[in-house]
């Protein structure tokens, strides 16, 4: 009998069958780090608009970008789980909110 589909490999670790996953479903990756991302930046500016009644959104902005990028730098170190493009642009959004964070304040609030 035939079967549709393989199913995933379990002998070699739960490292093969998450890069079984990812091969098979190559958005995966972005789509954490995306929901990782916006739930960290979203929540954050939400619990300190209920506190203080402002949020400072590029200091949220850094602490998201600053957790997707451990995200991405635990992802590759095995090989599969994350593109050296998806890592570059973690990377550069790390820049540019750090970037956005340095020219918003002024010299005496960092």
């Amino acid at each position: 009998m035939a079967y549709l589909y393989d199913l995933p490999n379990s002998t070699a670790g739960i490292d093969a069958i998450a890069i079984q996953t990812f091969d098979s479903f190559p958005w995966m990756t972005p789509l954490i780090l995306l929901f990782v991302y916006f739930t960290v930046f979203l929540g954050g500016i939400t619990r300190q608009k209920i506190r203080t009644g402002t949020a400072d959104y590029p200091t949220w902005s850094v602490i998201a970008s600053l957790s997707i990028l451990v995200i991405a730098l635990l992802f590759s170190v095995s090989s599969g789980f994350i593109r050296l493009d998806w890592l570059i642009i973690v990377v550069s959004l790390n820049i540019l909110s750090a970037v956005w964070l340095f020219l918003d304040k002024r010299s005496s609030e960092i």
